[in-house]
């Protein structure tokens, strides 16, 4: 079972989610409803079953009724995503998608992005994928990025888990290159140097300019000229998609379309005047 949620209550919850009795109580729960507190107890050994019990409580996760508990969040299944995938307004979505351009596709990007700003929990069986996005931006630049796996290989993923997620090691290739340098900083960087190649300058070899050719945000060519690799953008238009403000949908929605692109991630940049 996979966990998505966002809001005022993204630090509590994910808190929550990392804890083993949290998952081994889901689990439980969701096959067997109406279990009582004797067997919680009998199932999950854990010595903080009874305060993760309070903790989802109070975060309106679960429900206590005559001393039987409930799961008070949707979990979807493959037949349930199914289903969402069938039905007209979102395949009118994803044909629009397929057709827009790169400012429109920022445009629903970003739409995506503060609807994760919302409150909201849910969870998913493991073997189904959804897409994700991640932002990095300040008063210059923005970057963001939709991606299907968790593997930190765009920059707005990359310092949203050196933020969030103590996993992240020198297994990955961004962390060998730029470790858990300042995140302003880095993006003040990064804005230097896409503006630079923008206007056709030269750049010094960085740990900075590396991170954005690992990222693909930049290539250079054999004879070394360096190139912007991901769309640029000074100005996006509005969301143009009518579907309704579900973030499941839409994980959804920019899954299909990764699929149907045959990619893993989009990225786009944005450059303030």
């Amino acid at each position: 079972m996979r966990f998505y949620y966002g809001g005022n209550n993204k630090k509590a919850y994910q808190n929550l989610v990392n804890k083993a009795t949290f998952h081994s109580l889901c689990h439980y729960l969701y096959q067997h409803e109406a279990a009582t507190l004797r067997d919680l107890k009998k199932e999950i050994s854990n010595r903080d079953l009874e305060k993760t019990i309070e903790i989802a409580i109070k975060l309106r996760l679960l429900e206590r009724v005559d001393r039987r508990y409930y799961l008070r969040f949707p979990i979807f299944s493959q037949k349930m995503v199914t289903d969402l995938e069938k039905e007209e307004t979102f395949q009118e979505a994803l044909e629009i998608l397929k057709k827009e351009d790169s400012q429109n596709l920022f445009a629903e990007l970003n739409y995506f992005n503060r609807l994760l700003q919302t409150t909201y929990f849910y969870a998913v069986h493991e073997e189904i994928q959804l897409a994700d996005i991640s932002e990095l931006k300040n008063d210059e630049i923005t970057l963001i990025s939709c991606q299907l796996q968790g593997d930190y290989t765009t920059l707005p993923y990359y310092f949203t888990a050196l933020r969030e997620d103590n996993t992240i090691t020198e297994e990955f290739a961004l962390y060998d290159v730029l470790g858990d340098v300042d995140q302003d900083y880095a993006l003040n960087q990064f804005s230097y140097i896409i503006q630079r190649i923008h206007r056709g300058k030269k750049v010094r070899p960085s740990i900075f300019s590396q991170a954005l050719l690992i990222t693909k945000i930049l290539s250079v060519d054999t004879e070394g000229v360096w190139q912007l690799r991901t769309p640029l953008l000074k100005h996006y238009e509005d969301n143009s998609i009518n579907l309704a403000g579900d973030t499941l949908k839409w994980r959804l929605l920019f899954t299909k379309f990764l699929e149907w692109k045959g990619n893993d991630s989009l990225q786009y940049i944005l450059l303030k005047d």
